[in-house]
């Protein structure tokens, strides 16, 4: 059994959520799909770009659902969600008045025979917890993340860094993408979580890890990291999606 739940809150100061989000199967041992949307902040129509980002995923499932016979399926199909829900952004970023340059983050995470597989573009992360241990599955793709690829800063600099906003890679802002993919085995009891970085970027990987240990169901948890977001000042959206991967592991 799977358990999974979702959450998204505008925050204290934008004055409308951008976020989106979607999830999808998951009943009766069916595959899971989560997905989450980040439109961009301070570009023209961020929320139209994230929900036509999630409409085409839903769209194309309802069409035709995911063939979870193999790992290769699996990740084809994702590639090509992302590629659609960016053809359809970038296309109305340049037919539609308003539209123009707008572009969005874009996770989905797919869990399916015990694993879970992410493709991913931008700065909306997606993390798993094992045995208290939280580990970060995605790498954002920020211009600050790069300088600490290449070893011109640390993780701590990075964080004060004037341009940790900027990011280098998004849906809708050119006509092809390809999306960041990774595969991790789940065990009974790990956790997962996909977020914007209205929540990663306002509280700490401990902070996290603290509230998805002490937080029962996934509802509780997403609620948790809002919460806790917010109680550092909400400046952005933010959107918590949670599963908790087959029983709880015995004590």
């Amino acid at each position: 059994m799977v358990k999974f739940a979702g959450i998204s809150d505008k925050g204290l100061l934008r004055s409308q959520n951008e976020d989106a989000y979607c999830i999808i199967g998951g009943l009766e041992g069916a595959p899971l799909l989560l997905a989450v949307a980040d439109g961009m902040g301070g570009h023209l129509a961020g929320d139209i770009a994230s929900q036509t980002a999630i409409s085409v995923i839903r769209d194309s499932l309802s069409a035709a659902p995911l063939d979870v016979a193999n790992k290769d399926a699996i990740e084809s199909r994702l590639s090509e969600l992302v590629q659609s829900a960016n053809d359809m952004v970038y296309g109305k970023s340049l037919t539609e008045p308003g539209c123009y340059g707008m572009g969005t983050t874009l996770i989905i995470g797919v869990i399916s025979g015990g694993a879970l597989t992410i493709a991913h573009v931008g700065d909306s992360c997606a993390y798993y917890m094992r045995d208290g241990v939280l580990n970060k599955i995605t790498t954002d793709h920020t211009y600050v993340e790069e300088l600490v690829r290449i070893g011109s800063l640390t993780r701590d600099e990075a964080a004060r860094h004037p341009k940790r906003n900027i990011i280098t890679k998004v849906v809708g802002c050119m006509g092809k993408i390809l999306a960041d993919l990774h595969r991790v085995e789940l065990a009974d009891g790990d956790r997962v979580l996909l977020c914007t970085d209205g929540l990663s970027k306002m509280i700490s990987e401990s902070e996290i890890a603290e509230a998805v240990i002490a937080a029962g169901e996934p509802d509780e948890i997403c609620a948790a990291l809002i919460s806790k977001s917010n109680s550092r000042g909400g400046l952005d959206n933010i959107t918590a999606l949670v599963c908790i991967n087959g029983a709880e592991r015995a004590e």
